[in-house]
């Protein structure tokens, strides 16, 4: 069975620190013969989620906003794994992930309002990878929080996650050879336990 993998960038710059660990990652699941695509929110057109303002998702669970979340409304249903990177912004994602989270309202409405079923597939796995400029130890906690809660909704559960401290200058990531080649390995990883 081949195993899909949806990577997201929700970094504010294309391949910063974040998404340098999210492609080793995607690198180690296609190692392990996984099908794998990846997303970046910074260059993808998400509008603002306007339900329940609108009410349109409230009766229906979908989403009438016509930009590329309905790609990857698709895109999340049909994966069975999803790697998600973000540098930390005022100890919270950025606001163009926050942005992602927001719109898979249509989706939450689908599986607790409606009682739906929102995929064909089981519960699937979720690698959250984060970067923060600083070794505080409490930087990456509401992110987390955040992230896993979205999870949740989509129907993924976090299996891993990689917290790198100390990175605030683009290719900083690169002097950690060890968060390097955990995101490597921990893809490849994923990848080869979701094949059972």
């Amino acid at each position: 069975m081949t195993i899909s993998v949806l990577g997201i960038a929700g970094g504010t710059r294309l391949n910063g620190n974040s998404e340098i660990l999210l492609d080793n990652a995607l690198r180690g699941a296609y190692s392990a013969g996984a099908q794998v695509s990846k997303i970046s929110l910074v260059t993808s057109s998400i509008s603002s989620c306007i339900c329940p303002q609108s009410e349109d998702c409230l009766l229906t669970g979908i989403c009438t906003v016509q930009d590329d979340m309905q790609s990857i409304y698709s895109a999340i249903r049909a994966s069975d794994l999803i790697f998600i990177a973000f540098p930390i912004a005022f100890r919270s994602v950025p606001a163009q992930t926050k942005q992602l989270f927001d719109r898979t309202q249509a989706i939450w409405v689908s599986k607790y309002l409606l009682k739906e079923q929102i995929r064909s597939k089981p519960t699937g796995a979720g690698y959250i990878i984060s970067t923060a400029d600083t070794d505080n130890e409490n930087e990456f906690d509401g992110a987390i929080q955040s992230t896993r809660s979205w999870l949740a909704t989509i129907d993924f559960k976090e299996a891993e996650r990689l917290l790198v401290s100390n990175v605030s200058h683009l290719n900083d990531v690169y002097q950690n050879k060890q968060a390097i080649a955990s995101a490597y390995q921990t893809g490849f990883n994923l990848a080869e336990k979701s094949k059972v």
